[in-house]
């Protein structure tokens, strides 16, 4: 009895020494002195400034571009696992913080950073090297200015009145020193000539989704934006317009169905004809001319009071033209004489050829 007493006295003695043992080897292991590299991602953030003026910031265009950092810690193993966690492989330099609320250029050292910051609070942590040391930032302010926006049209489009551009004004937010590059007033908006062969002639049409663009400005510049980045803009096509010659044109007589056959007009010889008849209209209306699918005619239109009184001249009016034609040029007179037709009782009268009725 006594020595199973004994034995479980020396195994509980050798737990314990080993469990002491255990403890005082990993609290040496947590203090003992190590070096560690560590990655981090650069990152530049905006905060609000002091004074209230908006400000952005961006790594200066004079060096080459910075991604990430290299730092060399020293310290113990648990400052080390502390200060990784903390740090989350990234170094945040904020405008107000870590950058002063001030436009320039201005030059932070990484090593002045990290030791100022919450991450090495951690006691026993020492940084021992950073690379590259340092990086060169630009802080600039943030202006908005509103441009007018101006439609251009390819060369030889005609339009009727100015196009319009939805909205008529943009507004344009960048840094002080890109706005300073600008030297106009006006936004662009330009219409491509694929574009204007999709519209219609005559009528409103919409162009939706049109780039404005500001010289000066380029959409690569920094924290700059054009707002809004696309505007529809509003144009009429004038109707194009086609000049053609009708050679000859025969001139007929027209009267009411009631005077047909008791009158005798005689066209004069000259004015049998109108020649070289010059119309006007749109490309589509010209071609149904030239194609023959539409036949104008002219005519003289007497009425029974002008049949009486016996008139010798009268203008000639032009029948059937298409849609969107028109005759260009003076008016033609056409002469006649108007004598009555005396009806036989056992003839019947009938109208004499080159006078037709309605």
């Amino acid at each position: 009895m006594n020595q199973t007493r004994t034995l479980w006295g020396h195994i509980r003695t050798f737990v314990v020494v080993t469990l002491i043992t255990v403890m005082v080897w990993l609290l040496a292991e947590s203090r003992m002195i190590q070096t560690q590299t560590l990655e981090a991602q650069v990152i530049l953030t905006v905060a609000n400034s002091p004074g209230g003026v908006p400000l952005v910031v961006r790594q200066s265009t004079g060096q080459a571009q910075i991604r990430t950092v290299s730092i060399q810690i020293e310290g113990s193993t648990a400052g080390l696992d502390r200060f990784t966690r903390m740090l989350q492989n990234r170094v945040e330099l904020r405008i107000g913080r870590e950058i002063p609320a001030k436009p320039g250029i201005h030059r932070i050292d990484f090593r002045s950073i990290l030791r100022q910051s919450s991450h090495m609070s951690v006691h026993g942590l020492t940084v021992t090297a950073v690379v590259p040391e340092s990086i060169t930032v630009e802080v600039d302010e943030l202006e908005t200015r509103e441009f007018s926006v101006r439609v251009l049209m390819p060369p030889g489009v005609e339009t009727d009145g100015a196009p319009r551009a939805d909205p008529e004004s943009v507004k344009i937010i960048a840094p002080s020193s890109v706005l300073n590059r600008v030297q106009t007033s006006e936004a662009i908006v330009r219409i491509d000539s694929t574009e204007i062969a999709q519209l219609g002639q005559g009528r409103l049409e919409t162009i939706p989704g049109v780039v404005v663009e500001v010289q000066g400005i380029d959409r690569q510049d920094w924290a700059s934006t054009i707002e809004p980045g696309q505007v529809d803009v509003f144009v009429t096509l004038r109707t194009l317009r086609v000049r053609y010659t009708i050679d000859r044109l025969p001139v007929q007589v027209l009267l009411a169905p009631g005077e047909i056959g008791k009158w005798m007009i005689e066209i004069a010889d000259a004015d049998k004809d109108l020649v070289n008849v010059e119309l006007v209209g749109s490309a589509e209306a010209i071609e149904q001319l030239r194609s023959g699918s539409v036949t104008p005619r002219a005519y003289v239109n007497l009425s029974f009071e002008e049949l009486e009184r016996g008139i010798e001249s009268k203008p000639a009016q032009i029948l059937g033209l298409p849609q969107g034609g028109r005759v260009v040029g003076p008016q033609s007179t056409i002469n006649f004489k108007i004598s009555r037709v005396e009806l036989s009782s056992s003839v019947p009268a009938e109208p004499e050829s080159g006078t037709p009725g309605l």
